[in-house]
């Protein structure tokens, strides 16, 4: 199994060192940016290739890395490739795109596959340390399926199959979970600057409290886990909360509002019954 990466940046370059390491063949990388390719190369002890020609000859388990907006200019050069056949298996890594964006080389008979890494890749070598415990998850045609598992199975990743019309929707779920955690915490962190607290200081004292949600949420699940006011059904802290915030931090005070109502629908009949729901959600819709 001899694997080309078209694109190196993060994800290309995080993949290709993971899967040297687990023993599998990397060829090398095609990239518009030379040095890029050249710096994956490097990381990898693999071939920087000129020309897409020249990857696609040399490997028989292509990696298509790019941004999304990229991956259809890409599949119009691999149509008119003259290297392309049905022995090769093509692999997106987009978490929104299907495999429908290889429509056009449907007559090539190649193998077909979007295969996406749960994990975040905000630096190549440490995203390629965490790829160890990372599961994907796969959609595409017979043979790409097979080919993507065969690859699986020799990182020792576990994966899952899912159908290409739920993509879009598994990627926006990704988004909220990873995306707009991010933005949540940063929220968090500004009241907190808001409350007095130094910039320096918040991450160190707030980070456990994030870290043993995170334990709780995978040992007891989400609803089980929650604490706080909302979970207890305090209506005066409610109260307090929203006043502070309208008065003191107003560009939080929707973001607030709208995490709390969803809170309260996400416990309703589980953990708090329909009338302390009512009042708490009337709290929480002041001013409207």
């Amino acid at each position: 199994m001899k694997i080309g990466f078209i694109g190196a940046g993060k994800v290309g370059t995080a993949l290709g060192i993971y899967f040297t390491k687990k023993g599998l063949s990397v060829t090398g990388y095609f990239s518009r940016s030379e040095s890029s390719s050249q710096l994956a190369s490097t990381l990898t002890g693999t071939a920087a290739f000129e020309d897409m020609e020249s990857l696609v000859q040399s490997s028989k388990v292509i990696f298509i890395t790019t941004g999304d907006d990229q991956i259809s200019n890409i599949v119009d050069l691999l149509r008119i490739s003259s290297e392309l056949s049905k022995e090769h298996t093509l692999i997106h890594t987009s978490g929104a795109l299907s495999t429908d964006i290889f429509d056009p080389l449907g007559k090539i008979g190649c193998g077909l596959c979007s295969l996406h890494p749960i994990m975040t890749f905000s630096e190549s070598l440490k995203a390629s340390e965490n790829l160890s415990e990372t599961k994907f998850t796969l959609e595409g045609n017979i043979q790409g399926n097979e080919q993507a598992q065969k690859l699986l199975d020799t990182t020792n990743n576990q994966f899952f199959i899912i159908p290409k019309e739920s993509k879009i929707l598994y990627h926006a779920a990704a988004c909220v979970l990873s995306n707009y955690l991010v933005t949540l915490i940063d929220s968090g962190f500004a009241m907190l600057q808001g409350a007095g607290i130094n910039k320096e200081n918040i991450a160190a004292a707030f980070m456990p409290l994030i870290s043993a949600t995170f334990s709780n949420i995978e040992k007891s699940g989400t609803v089980n886990s929650l604490t706080g006011p909302l979970a207890r059904g305090d209506e005066n802290t409610i109260a307090k909360h929203m006043l502070a915030i309208e008065t003191q931090f107003p560009e939080s005070f929707a973001l607030y509002q709208t995490l709390g109502i969803a809170t309260l629908d996400m416990i309703r009949d589980k953990r708090m019954d329909s009338i302390k729901y009512t009042k708490l959600k009337n709290i929480l819709m002041k001013g409207e």
